[in-house]
C-alpha cells in the first residue's frame, strides 16, 4: 500500500487502525464472541457437540482423550469453531455443520492441521446426504478464509515458518438410515456408497472457493436406537485414524 493510500485509509477511519494489525484484531474479536475457542490439550478435557433441533434424537457427542499421540505425531493444539454461532457480518444460515474441530499435529519435520467438520443427524436419506455434502463444501471454503487469520510466522505460536499441511475430514454421527431403498437406487451418489460400506468411510470430491476438485475424507458413525438423553462418547483417536474405502 502506498503512503498516500495509507493516509486516505486513516482519514476515513476514525479509529486509525493499521491494516497490518487488522488480522490480529479480527482474530481477537472472534475469540471474544466465542466463535473460535482454543481447547486445552489435557487428559481430563472434553469437547461437547450438541444438536439443538427440537425433534432430534441424537443430541450430544463428547470427544475425549484429547492428549493423543502415536508413533509419528503428537497433538499440540486444538481449536473449536462454533460455525452456527451468530456473529455479525460473517454468519451463514442453514449451510454449516454443527462445528469444526481444528487439530494441530506435530510430525518430525512438519505439521498437519486436521480440520474435522462435525455433523449430527438422527435419520439419513438421499436428500439429507446431499444437504450434508453441500454443508461440508461450503464450510471448507469458509474455513479457508478463517485460516488466513492465523499468522503462523508469529514466533509466539511455536511453529514459526514451519510447513503446515491441511487435511479436511467430514465426520457424520447419525442414528438410522431411512428410505434405504432410495439410498440403494441412488447409483450416482458417492456419499451413499460411503455410508453403506463396511467401514462407512471414503473420499468425496467437491467444489470450494480454491478448487473445483477438492477432496474431503468422510467417516460415518452410526448409533442406532439412541434417544435425546443419550450422550455419545468417542476418543479423538477414533476421528483422526481410520481406514478409507476409495
Amino acid at each position: 500500500m502506498s503512503k498516500s493510500n495509507k493516509s486516505k485509509y486513516f482519514l476515513n477511519n476514525p479509529h486509525k487502525r493499521d491494516v497490518r494489525n487488522l488480522r490480529d484484531e479480527f482474530h481477537q474479536a472472534l475469540l471474544q464472541e466465542e466463535f473460535i475457542i482454543e481447547i486445552p490439550v489435557v487428559e481430563n478435557e472434553i469437547i461437547e457437540i450438541t444438536e439443538d433441533s427440537e425433534g432430534a434424537k441424537l443430541k450430544k457427542v463428547c470427544i475425549q482423550e484429547l492428549k493423543y499421540c502415536d508413533e509419528k505425531s503428537t497433538v499440540e493444539r486444538i481449536w473449536k469453531i462454533n460455525l452456527e454461532q451468530d456473529v455479525l457480518g460473517i454468519s451463514t444460515s442453514g449451510s454449516t455443520p454443527e462445528c469444526a474441530i481444528l487439530v494441530l499435529r506435530k510430525y518430525e519435520s512438519s505439521y498437519r492441521l486436521n480440520i474435522l467438520l462435525i455433523e449430527l443427524k438422527s435419520s439419513i436419506d438421499n436428500k439429507e446426504l446431499e444437504k450434508i455434502e453441500e454443508k461440508f463444501s461450503c464450510t471448507m471454503s469458509r474455513v479457508y478464509m478463517l485460516l488466513v487469520l492465523n499468522n503462523h510466522l508469529n514466533p509466539k505460536q511455536g511453529y514459526v515458518q514451519e510447513e503446515i499441511y491441511v487435511d479436511f475430514q467430514g465426520i457424520l454421527f447419525y442414528d438410522t438410515l431411512s428410505e434405504r431403498r432410495n439410498l440403494e437406487e441412488n447409483k450416482y451418489s458417492k456419499f451413499s456408497e460411503i455410508i453403506k460400506s463396511d467401514h462407512k468411510s471414503g473420499t468425496l470430491t467437491c467444489q470450494t472457493i480454491l478448487r473445483d476438485q477438492e477432496k474431503i475424507k468422510i467417516k460415518c458413525f452410526c448409533y442406532p436406537d439412541v434417544d435425546s438423553k443419550t450422550e455419545i462418547k468417542i476418543n479423538l483417536e477414533d476421528l483422526l485414524q481410520w481406514r478409507f474405502n476409495e
